[in-house]
């Protein structure tokens, strides 16, 4: 059976050693487990071309051509890279070829050109993937409508059954003037 003694540091004091020396050989063994490795984040500096970006890995300058897609609309494929990815952050998986996330996103600009209609996908990975969820409601029918005419009879409220509650005595009406 595991039991902890980490926190608060008064529960330190009241472990036994051999408590206390677990709980640190745990929480090493735990730190050590876990690596903080960050993402292949680069920033943009700037679009080069229809399928071509320069980052800026660590200080240093890269080309980085978008991978797994052929160009069909160069102009619009060039704006769209300036407006999505113009100066942000951005993960590559890839070195000179490779595929491109927006950072904090995640939107993969590869795809996203397929998807407009700026590129044609060359593997499987770029492929637009739109499954379409439909539900059928019914049909929707705007045209006019016959004034339908409901003669409702109007009947007296019904009588107070509950003495529960009782109206407010002259004496507090007097006293709010």
């Amino acid at each position: 059976m595991l039991s902890f003694c980490v926190f608060p540091a008064t529960a330190l004091d009241l472990c036994h050693p051999n408590e206390r020396m677990k709980n640190f050989t745990l929480i090493i063994l735990l730190s050590l487990a876990v690596r903080a490795e960050a993402a292949n984040m680069a920033r943009v500096i700037e679009v080069r071309d229809d399928a071509t970006i320069v980052v800026d890995r660590n200080g240093i300058r890269a080309n980085v051509r978008l991978a797994g897609v052929v160009i069909t609309d160069i102009v619009s494929a060039r704006n769209l890279l300036r407006w999505t990815i113009g100066t942000s952050w951005v993960m590559v998986e890839g070195d000179a070829v490779a595929g491109v996330y927006r950072s904090p996103d995640a939107l993969f600009v590869n795809r996203e050109l397929v998807l407009r209609g700026y590129a044609r996908a060359t593997s499987p990975d770029t492929e637009a993937h739109r499954p379409m969820a439909v539900t059928y409601l019914g049909q929707l029918d705007l045209g006019p409508r016959d004034r339908v005419t409901n003669d409702v009879v109007q009947s007296a409220p019904a009588p107070r059954t509950s003495k529960s509650t009782s109206p407010r005595s002259r004496a507090s009406r007097r006293r709010a003037k």
